[in-house]
């Protein structure tokens, strides 16, 4: 790239931070440009809900990161692009030779729910979101969280933590019902039940000022309800500028959208899941990174690729950590099961074709790492799988030339 040119990336998430280093790393000089809505930068999305957290934990990057690497900041709003411009909501258009739309996801709302927009109503995805939730839970008492996916169990904490009494309404049979088979959705439930109302098999039909009425005709006390179904794409600027979307911004191998030099990475686009071979947002930190590094250099030297990635959710239920692993719920290949009910203890890996194409681990999630790298570099384990959960079950088990920083335990 020339001097005169410069790049220009909308959003401030973890993938736009991760293109900025790597562009930094080829180009010192080059003329970059971040619009942003978000006034507070820098901060772990996954941490929001937690209470007792120091800023050296809850932020990822330095106060002064875009100082240090000489980018122009533009606290607004990006609403379309048109030829080479981004137009603002104030109405300004900035130019750019290279565009990179990293605006991550937004809250599912569904409409079919009456009162969804009232007053007592929030979303939990942004350090706004938890803010705001902390000022209106002053002199509150009943809480209602829709859904108990991972964002649902976060709220449900968050709440829990802010004195409130919770109850969860979930639609399906059993907590995280996508990721979690029956058994470990059991000991799931068990363990939220112990701290919150479990509503399964139903919905919230009406939100009212100070409760919620459900599907079957039950009213419960709701002073403040959280809905946590999930988060889709943002695909609002992609849909306005004629870029193709799918599920997600539709992106090849370089992350380039269907406009020419207009890039995308993060929660906002459809990339390749390498287990099941499609393209589907993967709306989880690590690939957000990895897709913005590939992005950042694809906008200097357009010869690097992404290679896909996998489903990985981490989250502590009360208490109870869980993690899951690619198609963890996956039926159509051989289960190695270890399971302790006394201990709180679940662990499944699904293998197909003689590699790991799935796992869940409840309540001893210590070698997870491992099992994410041999996902990851796919590993075949047919001649130890059934050692998999066995006590002196480790690296000796996995072959030399994997033996690496790929398959060390990773926060996920």
């Amino acid at each position: 790239m020339k001097m005169k040119e410069k790049i220009v990336i909308i959003g401030s998430s973890v993938a736009a931070i991760s293109a900025i280093e790597s562009v930094r790393e080829k180009d010192k000089n080059i003329r970059l440009i971040v619009i942003t809505k978000e006034k507070d930068l820098f901060y772990s999305r996954p941490l929001i809900s937690y209470l007792n957290i120091s800023d050296k934990q809850f932020y990822y990057r330095d106060k002064n990161f875009y100082k240090k690497n000489n980018i122009e900041l533009i606290f607004d709003s990006a609403i379309s692009v048109e030829n080479d411009f981004v137009v603002l909501r104030s109405g300004k258009k900035i130019k750019y030779s290279k565009l990179l739309i990293a605006v991550g996801g937004k809250p599912i709302i569904p409409s079919n729910i009456s009162g969804i927009t009232g007053k007592n109503v929030f979303t939990l995805t942004t350090k706004d979101d938890a803010d705001n939730i902390k000022k209106f839970c002053k002199n509150q008492k009943h809480a209602v969280v829709i859904g108990c996916g991972m964002i649902g169990i976060k709220a449900a904490e968050f709440l829990k933590n802010l004195g409130l009494q919770v109850a969860i309404v979930e639609l399906a049979a059993q907590p995280f019902a996508s990721v979690l088979d029956d058994k470990s959705g059991k000991i799931v439930a068990d363990e939220i039940k112990k701290h919150a109302k479990l509503i399964l098999n139903n919905s919230v039909y009406e939100i009212k000022e100070n409760q919620c009425i459900l599907k079957n005709g039950e009213k419960i006390p709701a002073d403040i309800v959280i809905c946590a179904i999930g988060v889709a794409p943002n695909l609002d600027i992609a849909k306005k500028s004629q870029i193709k979307t799918n599920r997600g911004i539709v992106v090849d191998e370089f992350m380039r959208t269907s406009r020419k030099n207009i890039y995308a990475a993060g929660d906002c686009t459809e990339a390749l899941d390498i287990l099941s071979g499609k393209k589907m947002p993967i709306p989880i930190w690590p690939v957000a990174f990895r897709q913005g590094s590939v992005a950042g250099s694809s906008m200097l030297v357009g010869n690097v690729k992404y290679a896909g990635g996998f489903v990985r959710n981490s989250v502590d239920v009360f208490g109870l950590p869980l993690i899951t692993l690619g198609l963890s719920n996956d039926k159509s290949g051989e289960e190695i099961v270890f399971s302790d009910e006394k201990s709180k203890v679940y662990k499944k890996v699904t293998v197909k074709d003689g590699k790991i194409i799935g796992a869940i681990f409840v309540g001893d999630i210590s070698r997870a790492g491992i099992f994410t790298g041999m996902i990851k570099d796919g590993i075949d384990v047919s001649n130890f799988k059934n050692e998999i959960f066995s006590e002196n079950f480790g690296y000796i088990y996995v072959p030399k030339e994997f033996r690496s920083k790929e398959v060390t335990p990773i926060e996920i």
